[in-house]
């Protein structure tokens, strides 16, 4: 088959997990054989150009619109206004799109992030009569910043001035010939609103793509007992400091626990004013420490449960599965598609149950052996999720698409 996938980034522009999926599955599929092609966005110059990486030709397009995103000073509420507004249908970035197409001429085009490029492209895949596949990995077509996250809470409908942008986006929808989600929650929260009435639909978990020669022993499975796991018990955070992550909810309810019968590691950087406000909140504890970034294999090496406090509504949050991996356990909110994605490989706590977190940070504490048996689990738990689990469910997905173009 030849293939092109579509996404706002590209590497070595990785901005979130979205990029690192990607990538994995061009390639998962150019090893099978596939020719790959993705088109993605420029960063850094205003003209389009093009290179190999990986077996994957990448082809990086100028972004048509009033700013660069990443790599532009925080624009006012009106430049962002005009920027979203143009990005509910940019013509200007399907007209490049189109280049991309007649140069590929692929059997299929599979979409993902669309930030920048916009929902225009799909018109442009139509109208050369091709297959359409989307995948779901936020919620960029109902909400402008992509969260549906507002003032500190989580948005319970389409505000009014999101359906302006979220409009457009929904009725293109209807192009679309096979939507995939990356949890059931991404993909049930989009139906519920009236998206994809004419497309198959489809749940494909992330891959994480595990290493040769497999993961080492994470740190509870090499204890040498039940009685000695997890004594100091080592918590651990990993990803970008930032209020909708409740970075802040966990270091109030670590800082609850006992001085000294467990540890706290924050691998992570975010604004500077944020995170230094968030130092300040253990700078009396040496049991809390700030790793800054640093590399996930290394990270999971050196704790025993992973916390993932997001108070956002996240879909489908990398981490989950790069701990299960790990061996390493989930104590995850009830956010989003986090519980189904730890299920009884880990633990779920309600973000807005007052103590909740703090109970479940003590049970873990309190039980060892509880901690030593989930770890067990979530390394069963995660080939579930492997990538080729994933490559197989896609590989499906595209070949009943062009079964069905061909008749």
């Amino acid at each position: 088959m030849r293939l092109l996938l579509v996404n706002s980034f590209y590497s070595p522009n990785v901005i979130g997990g979205a990029e690192r999926v990607v990538e994995l599955l061009a390639q998962l599929l150019v090893r099978k054989g596939h020719e790959v092609a993705v088109a993605s966005l420029n960063l850094h110059s205003p003209r389009a150009w093009s290179e190999t990486v990986r077996g994957v030709k990448v082809y990086y397009l100028p972004l048509k619109n009033l700013y660069v995103p990443f790599k532009t000073a925080r624009p006012n509420v009106f430049r962002k206004a005009i920027w979203h507004a143009a990005d509910s249908y940019n013509a200007s970035m399907a007209g490049l799109f189109a280049r991309v197409l007649r140069q590929e001429t692929p059997d299929l085009v599979h979409t993902h992030n669309l930030a920048g490029f916009s929902v225009a492209v799909w018109k442009a895949v139509k109208r050369h009569g091709l297959p359409l596949v989307h995948t779901l990995h936020d919620h960029y077509l109902l909400c402008p910043r992509s969260t549906m996250f507002r003032g500190g809470r989580n948005c319970t409908d389409i505000c009014t001035d999101c359906r302006l942008y979220a409009w457009p986006r929904r009725r293109m929808t209807t192009l679309v010939d096979a939507v995939v989600g990356v949890s059931h929650y991404i993909l049930d929260r989009h139906l519920a609103y009236g998206y994809f009435t004419r497309s198959k639909r489809y749940v494909v978990y992330n891959g994480y793509d595990v290493p040769k020669g497999g993961m080492p022993q994470s740190r509870v499975e090499r204890s040498d007992s039940e009685s000695n796991t997890a004594f100091p018990l080592r918590f651990g955070y990993l990803g970008r400091l930032h209020p909708t992550k409740g970075v802040d909810q966990l270091l109030r309810s670590f800082l609850a626990l006992p001085s000294g019968r467990a540890e706290l590691r924050i691998a992570g950087k975010g604004e500077p004013e944020y995170e230094a406000n968030l130092k300040k909140m253990t700078k009396e504890r040496a049991d809390v420490q700030w790793l800054g970034f640093m590399p996930p294999e290394e990270f999971f090496k050196a704790v025993d449960v992973l916390v993932v406090p997001s108070l956002w509504q996240d879909p489908a949050p990398m981490v989950v599965l790069e701990a299960m991996g790990n061996g390493v356990p989930v104590l995850g909110a009830r956010r989003g598609g986090i519980p189904e994605l730890v299920g009884e490989a880990g633990w779920v706590f309600d973000p807005d149950k007052p103590g909740d977190l703090e109970a479940h940070l003590r049970r873990c504490l309190g039980d060892p052996a509880e901690v030593k048996v989930m770890s067990q689990r979530a390394r069963e738990r995660a080939k579930l999720f492997s990538s080729e689990n994933m490559l197989s469910s896609y590989l499906r997905i595209y070949e009943s698409l062009l079964k069905e173009s061909a008749r």
